[in-house]
């Protein structure tokens, strides 16, 4: 979408801004189609990315760190795929993460819901990262800290990229 000035100070009407780079988390609709038996332009395959979104300050890192990791390296390198659809048996998440060029789990605690699931399901992550373990983040409910997310992101993206360059 272009986004459009006001004014550029010179009294037209309007000034056209550059474009801003969309990035598309292609992957999942993609494994959709695939599934489904529609046709596609085939592409590489990214690492997949699981994390436990868990109802506690580290939980909720997971997430946050891991879009900002997937949108730091690119949705070429990086698919944010949906742990509860494995849980859920749903087969376009199943191919996708067998599909993909290796996986990468995040958990918040050393309960390590993302790695579990993903191990029940058949599935061994290349990259397991815990927050309390790993960047010695205490685990508190409050659900809107922010604690570290930079350099919890950055140590995702590295992993990610380690997965993707083996």
């Amino acid at each position: 979408m272009e986004k459009v000035k006001k004014t550029c100070g010179c009294g037209c009407a309007s000034v056209p801004e550059e474009k801003e780079k969309v990035l598309e988390n292609w992957y999942l609709p993609y494994m959709d189609k695939k599934t489904k038996g529609i046709e596609v332009e085939e592409k590489p395959s990214p690492v997949a990315i699981f994390y436990c979104a868990g109802a506690s300050n580290v939980g909720q890192s997971t997430m946050l760190a891991s879009v900002k990791a997937a949108n730091s390296v690119g949705y070429d390198k990086a698919a944010l795929l949906c742990l509860a659809s494995i849980s859920a048996g749903l087969k376009n998440i199943h191919n996708g993460a067998k599909n993909a060029r290796g996986i990468v789990s995040v958990d918040g605690c050393p309960m390590q819901c993302a790695l579990k699931t993903l191990q029940k399901d058949g599935f061994e992550p290349q990259k397991s990262f815990v927050i309390t373990r790993d960047f010695e983040v205490k685990k508190n409910f409050d659900l809107n800290s922010r604690e570290d997310i930079e350099r919890i992101a950055d140590a995702v993206a590295g992993g990610i990229l380690n997965v993707y360059n083996s």
